[in-house]
């Protein structure tokens, strides 16, 4: 009998070896799993392999590490993209402030180091006056382009008759029109609304129609029609003046690019930029056709509810 339960003993003493050893080998290859999983996923590694598809437990847990490194893949790229497109505005607003900041030095050691007549000496004054308006805009633009991209910009958009968006956007660019001697046409139904914010969308459509004007010959044509289009109401800006090569439509819309044949004329290159902006937070969108020499035409399209 003793000799039984001494066989027993020591048949349970190997079980309890082989179920201990059997364990701590499961445990090893379990432990071995997470940690070369969480080492991929350290290094950034692509091709990470997620045994998904078995029902063990380490499985269960790699569900959720593939969830986890999901996550922090996007959060990693998006960082990469923000990091990427900071060092571009960064790049761009320098490029922007060095050149009238050089004008304004320039000018400013001649004044100081030569002798000029009167004549030439209010010419250079024009000169510098003009190097610090295009400051003043730039620094400007860049406020309201920041506070656009951080969110600081809220519109409000509410159902209300197109001519009133018209009346507003028209009061801002009245002035220049009427010094280069333009004719300016507008066809809008008083009875047609659209859903928008006033403010910021007469922004919007005032950029629009100072760059028609400025590059725009004097005794020009600048015609404003409104149309609807079902879900949308478009606003249309058609002019007369240079045209836009049809290669650059999609640059024309970035910050700050201006067409190198139009560096001599006013402007930091932010308008349509911000105008494009604007609309999108309005569920609204904006496009160009145009040929060469004969003008352009700038299609605004706002939700109409």
């Amino acid at each position: 009998m003793e000799i039984c339960f001494f066989y027993l003993g020591l048949v349970l003493f190997l079980l309890s070896i082989c179920i201990a050893f059997l364990l701590r080998r499961y445990l090893v290859r379990y432990t071995v799993s997470l940690v070369s999983c969480i080492d991929d996923m350290l290094t950034g590694k692509k091709d990470i392999v997620f045994e998904e598809e078995k029902e063990l437990l380490t499985s269960k847990i790699q569900v959720r590490f593939r969830q986890l490194y999901d996550v922090l893949k996007q959060q990693r790229e998006q960082s990469i993209e923000d990091r990427e497109q900071l060092e571009e505005i960064i790049s761009d607003i320098s490029h922007q402030i060095k050149a009238p900041m050089s004008n304004i030095k320039m000018y400013a050691d001649i004044l100081r180091k030569r002798e000029v007549s009167r004549e030439k000496r209010n010419e250079f004054l024009d000169l510098i006056q003009f190097q610090i308006d295009k400051l003043d805009s730039l620094i400007d633009s860049m406020i309201e382009m920041s506070q656009m991209e951080v969110g600081m910009i809220t519109v409000f958009p509410k159902r209300q008759p197109i001519g009133k968006l018209i009346e507003e956007a028209v009061c801002g660019i009245a002035i220049k029109a009427e010094k280069k001697d333009m004719e300016l046409c507008i066809e809008c139904d008083e009875t047609l609304t659209a859903c928008y914010d006033l403010k910021w969308t007469a922004e919007a459509l005032a950029n629009v129609l100072d760059n028609a004007v400025k590059y725009t010959k004097e005794k020009g044509k600048i015609r404003i029609s409104v149309l609807e289009l079902g879900f949308f109401v478009k606003v249309q800006v058609t002019d007369n003046g240079k045209g836009i090569a049809e290669k650059n439509f999609p640059k024309i819309f970035k910050r700050f690019y201006r067409e190198p044949e139009v560096q001599q004329i006013e402007g930091v290159g932010v308008g349509l930029f911000l105008a494009q902006e604007i609309l999108k937070k309005q569920k609204g969108y904006m496009d160009v056709t145009s040929t060469l020499g004969e003008g352009a035409i700038f299609s605004i399209y706002l939700p109409s509810d």
